[in-house]
């Protein structure tokens, strides 16, 4: 880290002139901390090491605005020496910066002792001979957020190469904390979104709790344990007004408390040691209140174990029937646990339990009712009065007995209840037919329960508009004898809203409306059942679209979502309404087709959803061109349950995709064979990573026109082989999956790496300086921490660097993430490390490849040289490569050459260097040095020497 101790020293690092060579090594290191995402601070302090050292800088430091305050803030150097303060002031005006800065330009102050409006820094400057100074400003989101500033005792350190460099390094710095902002939002943006569905799915909870208890007592202790370990809050309670007191909350229920706490505990409101309590000030106010509590403060009430680990309480006012009768603490570890959208569904939750808890005393208040009703009437008109569900009391002659409120206005009839009383239930009757929705069904079934006569307990009934309405219906007796009839009825209209939201979050995926996964295995049960039931065949299908991932890298996951939306929509449009089309993420949909006849239908519905999504997706401007692989399997002839059924179509789904894409595929048994071995074969090369039974061999690469021994050689490749116990070495062609395995790609890499340079630096010691050359996989060439595990290797075997060394990426590899890898790429040469494009010719971009990545060689492929001398198709695809390459300035390297006439074919074609068994097998790295030293071209290259020497001799005497 950068040290302010070494700007007093006597040694002016000045006089050594910067050359380009220091300017790209500093522009290098600040690219390797900007790839580690250090955080600001660090970043700075980072960037002054580098400028220092690199660049011959002298007092640099770094301060942000503080537009507050109207100042820079010294962030970098942190800590300052003794005697240094007045070369690295804590802060400075603003008004030292001229205007051109605040538009970015670099402020230069060549004579600074002497610039006006400088004077305050003079004395600093003099004393420790600074004689020039430039600020640089560094731009975040395009705003000036900070300057790095340098400072000079010779105005000529300052040249227009160094102010480039420095507005280069600014620039970096501001990349660096663009993304820490990025990164920031996004940690944000999860952590709301997370607490946001817990919220929701509290809310869901308390709607069926509060619809669904039992009584009282059992609905408050259930709140408070589904608030506490749903949520994951400390602890949850409620306190209710004592009855008749409005100044004495009593605890109801609790949970994460101290168990020994009863439900007698009080507190009196008016205390004044408990004036700030989060229940306390949510009672008196009648809004939603957080309360912060620092670790030294009073605990809020109930004190007891479990309230002191709490830093936030949320207190919500609990309402029935619009009266404040308690509150509903919430209290968590976290001082940042409530947000406001948080807040909010809390304040629906609550809410919903205080409804809850209205129905439950509405409930033991009819119950009341009826009991007492034979001892006072007025006291139960009293009761029904005050009920917020619509009541109606008809007498034995059919005349309405009672109504309250509620029920007039359930109903929008314009009476009040008085004047409705002794009208006849027909008149009253007729006139509510028309707010249900079929008001002829309706009418049959109130004279059904009329006729039964039994109780009937929450009936749901559809009401015009929309609405739903929960019904109770209760005959009256008193002593045996029929007194009426009472209809209760409620508007439950937002309940069974909230429950059809909840219904919709569980079930149907929130991006294309479709069935989740969850819904999808319920549906295709169902269909299985009927099959088997109907004889007929049903057909399960697994899509995935291909190259997605390019989607979302081009116009983000927002235009990736529309895209899959529309997807969805096309591949709607080919089924019939009895299929089904779930989502099970990302861009995977699985399918459900029931009552086929054959083979040959699934095929035409196949091609059809195919064709469907060939056609360009127009998106956010883009024009987007997509395919997709599907994999089939049939019911009853794939007999497995629905598991198995989605198991065995996505198998022959990653078959499509093996087959090339853009194509269907039908399940065979053999498929899960197959996969049954791959995964063992991961298995067994995880344990022979953990057994060190991973071993390389070298095979050489020489030149086609070289020398015999050491300078004939152009190289040696590192090839992996797994040394089994039984079977010996086995070649890569059999685990060639597990290469590019998420989690064994990187371990394997590493080897691999460490082994070849290792082996490498072994023979320089003996007097064999051969680069080595290495395959790397494709997600390791991908992996953030690539250049790490290169660093690392190197530093264990510096030497290797002397003579370097190569890797060597499949021609598949850069389409995975093309802008990735040429990144890698072009950082891989920067470092001075060959890079190369193995198995050339067999993939689907080789030209574009050639042209758009920095690669210095590439590996013609064994398949086109194999037959070179009998097939002229082979022939002509070689000779097409080697021209291409040679008119690129590309090295070719012929791979498979078995025999010495297929090296002069491709000689006379103008390749390179070749490699094959024909000039040597793999070997171990022990019997290199022999191998290199005894190396003898076939007698039948000498004359392309001689042709060589000729052709070098002619250019001379040309020259």
């Amino acid at each position: 880290m950068h040290n302010p101790d070494q700007n007093s020293m006597q040694v002016d690092t000045e006089t050594v002139v910067a050359t380009s060579e220091s300017f790209y090594a500093a522009l290098s290191e600040i690219g390797q901390l900007l790839v580690r995402s250090l955080a600001p601070s660090v970043l700075y302090e980072a960037v002054i090491e580098v400028l220092e050292r690199r660049i011959g800088a002298r007092f640099a430091m770094v301060g942000e605005l503080d537009r507050g305050s109207g100042r820079f803030r010294r962030i970098a150097p942190a800590r300052v020496a003794s005697g240094m303060a007045d070369i690295y002031p804590e802060s400075m005006s603003f008004s030292v910066a001229r205007p051109a800065f605040w538009q970015g330009a670099p402020q230069l102050e060549a004579d600074i002792r002497h610039t006006p409006g400088l004077e305050m820094f003079r004395p600093a400057y003099v004393r420790h001979g600074v004689t020039s100074v430039v600020a640089v400003p560094v731009l975040k989101f395009g705003e000036v957020c900070a300057g790095l500033v340098i400072r000079s005792s010779h105005a000529s350190f300052f040249s227009p190469q160094m102010i480039e460099l420095l507005q280069q390094v600014a620039a970096s710095i501001g990349l660096g904390l663009e993304a820490d902002a990025q990164r920031t939002r996004l940690l944000q943006s999860v952590q709301d979104e997370a607490r946001q569905r817990c919220a929701l799915r509290l809310l869901s909870e308390m709607i069926k709790l509060a619809t669904h208890s039992v009584d009282e007592q059992v609905l408050l202790v259930d709140a408070c344990r589904v608030a506490r370990r749903i949520g994951g809050y400390q602890a949850a309670w409620i306190g209710l007004l004592q009855k008749g007191s409005s100044a004495t909350l009593q605890l109801a229920a609790h949970d994460g408390l101290d168990a020994d706490i009863g439900t007698d505990v009080q507190l009196d409101l008016s205390a004044p040691e408990h004036v700030d309590d989060a229940a306390v000030v949510a009672i008196a106010t009648g809004q939603a209140h957080i309360r912060h509590r620092l670790s030294s403060d009073r605990m809020d009430w109930p004190s007891g174990a479990g309230m002191a680990a709490l830093h936030a309480m949320l207190a919500l006012p609990l309402r029935v029937d619009g009266a404040i009768i308690g509150v509903f603490v919430i209290g968590a570890v976290g001082a940042d646990a409530f947000n406001a959208v948080e807040v909010q569904v809390f304040s629906e939750m609550t809410v919903e339990l205080g409804l809850g808890i209205q129905m439950q005393r509405a409930r033991t208040a009819r119950v009341e009712a009826e009991k007492n009703l034979r001892l006072n009437l007025l006291h139960f008109r009293t009761i029904l009065s005050n009920q917020y569900t619509g009541i109606l009391v008809i007498s034995e002659d059919n005349r309405v007995k009672f109504a309250n409120e509620a029920f007039c206005t359930l109903f929008g009839l314009p009476e009040t209840p008085a004047e409705l009383e002794n009208q006849s239930t027909a008149t009253i009757y007729d006139r509510l037919r028309q707010a249900y929705e079929d008001p002829e069904r309706e009418w049959a079934r109130i004279q059904q329960i009329l006729a039964r006569g039994e109780p009937v307990e929450a009936e749901e009934i559809s009401m015009r508009g929309g609405r739903i309405f929960l019904r109770d219906f209760v005959p009256i007796r008193i002593d045996g004898v029929p007194q009426g009839r009472l209809w209760q009825q409620r508007d439950i209209t937002e309940q069974k809203m909230h429950e059809a939201r909840v219904e919709q979050l569980a079930f149907y995926d929130v991006v294309t409306g479709l069935p989740n996964r969850r819904l999808l295995f319920e549906l295709l049960e169902q269909a299985r059942a009927r099959a088997g039931r109907e004889q007929s065949q049903l057909a399960v299908g697994v899509l995935d679209l291909d190259r997605f991932k390019s989607v979302n890298d081009t116009i983000g996951h927002g235009g990736g979502d529309r895209v899959l939306a529309e997807a969805a929509a096309r591949i709607l449009g080919m089924l019939r309404e009895a299929d089904v089309l779930a989502r099970f993420g990302g861009d995977e949909f699985a399918l459900v087709i029931s009552g086929l006849d054959s083979r040959e239908q699934l095929d035409v519905i196949s091609r059809c959803i195919l064709q469907a999504l060939r056609a360009p997706f127009n998106v956010m401007g883009e024009q987007l061109y997509l395919s997709a692989s599907i994999g089939w399997t049939l019911f009853p002839l794939d007999g497995s349950d629905a598991e198995g059924l989605v198991r065995h179509a996505d198998l022959a789904m990653y078959a499509a995709k093996e087959e090339g894409k853009d194509r269907g595929s039908l399940y065979e048994p053999v498929m899960e064979l197959e996969q049954l071995r791959l995964q063992a074969m991961r298995e067994r090369i995880a344990q022979a990573l953990q057994q060190s039974r991973l071993v390389l061999l070298f095979q050489p690469i020489v030149f086609i026109d070289g020398l015999p021994g050491l300078h004939g050689v152009a190289g040696m490749e590192a090839l992996l082989r797994l040394n089994d116990n039984e079977q010996g070495l086995i070649e890569p062609a059999n685990f060639m999956h597990v290469l590019d395995d998420p989690q064994l790609a990187r371990p394997i890499g590493r080897y691999v790496l460490d082994e070849a340079l290792r082996r490498c630096q072994a023979w320089m010691r003996e007097g064999i300086s051969i680069p080595v050359s290495i395959n790397i996989s494709t997600r390791h060439l991908l992996h953030p921490a690539f250049f790490s595990d290169i660093d690392a290797v190197l530093d264990t075997y510096p030497d290797v660097m002397d003579v370097g060394f190569g890797i060597e990426v499949t021609e598949t590899g850069p389409s995975m993430d093309h802008s990735h890898a040429k990144t890698v790429i072009e950082e891989c040469r920067r470092r001075g490390i060959r890079v190369g494009l193995d198995d050339f010719g067999t993939g689907s971009a080789s030209l574009s490849h050639i042209q758009k990545l920095d690669i210095e060689h590439i590996k013609l492929d064994q398949s086109f040289v194999r037959n070179i001398l009998s097939d002229e198709r082979n022939m002509a695809i070689a000779a097409g490569v080697i021209t291409t390459a040679r008119m690129l300035a590309k090295t070719v390297i012929a791979e498979g050459v078995e025999t010495a006439e297929q090296g002069d074919l491709l000689a006379s074609l103008g390749c390179h260097q070749l490699q094959g068994f024909s000039i040597s097998r793999p070997m171990r790295a022990d019997a290199v040095p022999a191998w290199v030293a005894g190396w003898v071209p076939p007698a039948s290259w000498g004359r392309l020497v001689n042709e060589r020497q000729s052709l070098l001799s002619s250019q001379s005497d040309n020259g």
